[in-house]
């Protein structure tokens, strides 16, 4: 990396390098990248060059002795080169370790409008910022049922009271046939880290219960409605079958 960036004068680390240096999760030792402004050369015999039109402006600090593009940046570095749900893990990792906010992440997308990647990040940030749209409970409610009364699917009770030994609860739906629990899950991405673990006792409590939970997300009961109802489906054949 230290003979990489003295063949481009000013150039920092960037992309997988700067996410291995930021530890990054799946981030390992590889060919050195480094970033350079527009007008610089971006051929390299030893790294592979990122030519930035806003590279002045770029966020950047030093670690282990190099300098090397911000977290955000270095997501953005990033975003072009990984698919959707590896890029959406990555920015979740990066914000669970509170190095790196939503709204630095937003900054950095609408610093690079245009930009390769940007399309493909900019929805995974603008779902976690606070402001994130939430949908009223009656509208989830009103995609979960439509789907529920799809006549492929057996009868279901909705808003079914369900008591287990260490807490009770009110399930969105439950298909006594399938002894299957339906949620339709349509907090923000910030509310559900902070109920992660209401939910995980109340999901244990019902596998230990001999039920089975599944939860769709608003975006998949709104969008894929027939993806959710083949999952409801090949769900209840498994629970028939056991």
């Amino acid at each position: 990396m230290a003979a990489a960036l003295l063949t481009r004068d000013g150039s920092i680390a960037a992309g997988r390098s700067a996410a291995y240096l930021h530890e990054f999760p799946g981030f390992g030792p590889a060919r050195p990248v480094i970033m350079v402004g527009p007008d610089g050369n971006a051929r390299s015999p030893l790294a592979k060059v990122i030519r930035s039109q806003r590279f002045n402006d770029v966020g950047r600090l030093r670690k282990s002795g190099f300098v090397v593009t911000d977290e955000a940046e270095t997501v953005m570095s990033l975003a072009a080169d990984l698919d959707g749900d590896r890029l959406e893990a990555l920015v979740d990792s990066v914000l669970a370790r509170r190095s790196c906010t939503t709204e630095e992440l937003a900054r950095v997308v609408g610093s690079n409008d245009g930009a390769r990647g940007v399309a493909r990040l900019r929805p995974i940030v603008e779902h976690r910022l606070p402001d994130a749209y939430q949908p009223p409970t009656t509208e989830l409610e009103r995609l979960l049922y439509r789907v529920l009364d799809d006549t492929r699917l057996p009868a279901s009770t909705r808003q079914m009271p369900m008591s287990y030994q260490r807490v009770d609860a009110t399930v969105d739906a439950y298909i006594d046939s399938w002894r299957l629990i339906v949620e339709g899950d349509g907090r923000r991405w910030h509310t559900r880290r902070a109920d992660m673990a209401r939910d995980r006792l109340r999901d244990n409590e019902a596998t230990a219960h001999g039920f089975a939970v599944l939860r769709f997300i608003y975006e998949q009961l709104r969008d894929e409605p027939e993806k959710v109802i083949d999952t409801l489906l090949r769900t209840g054949h498994t629970r028939r079958a056991s």
